[in-house]
């Protein structure tokens, strides 16, 4: 598609597609989106009924919130940092891709683990773990 063949929001459609991009009315009904862009209801309606119209408004949604998605991780990311980040820190791991869930492996067979450390008293456990290394 050439600069030419772009689609070209009517007046109308521009006002309306600032109120619909604007996120303070997210919920509002159509008649208080229409009163705020000052446009009638056909109108309205007549640019939902627009293909066009409709990719326009989605797209331009779209590039907003990636517009914001680094403000979103770099806050995560600050949240992650403390003691009750935990599901921010999975979520960061997880988008850099290294974050595996866990998984449970189990024993079959006559095959038999044993604890070199099963006989320990805490107090021994405690002086093993002070330990510098």
């Amino acid at each position: 598609m050439t600069e030419n063949d772009k689609y070209k929001p009517t007046p109308a459609e521009k006002k309306l597609l600032e109120v619909l991009l604007n996120a303070e009315n997210v919920g509002k009904s159509v008649q208080e989106l229409c009163n705020l862009a000052g446009v009638s209801r056909n109108k309205y309606y007549d640019a939902m009924k627009k293909q066009e119209f409709v990719d326009l408004v989605n797209r331009t949604t779209m590039e907003l919130i990636k517009g914001k998605a680094a403000n979103v991780l770099n806050a995560a990311y600050n949240f992650a940092l403390t003691e009750k980040g935990h599901q921010d820190r999975k979520m960061i791991l997880t988008i850099a891709g290294i974050y595996a869930e866990k998984q449970e492996t189990k024993i079959t067979g006559d095959m038999k683990v044993s604890n070199p450390f099963a006989n320990l008293s805490e107090e021994e456990l405690r002086k093993l773990a002070s330990r510098d290394g």
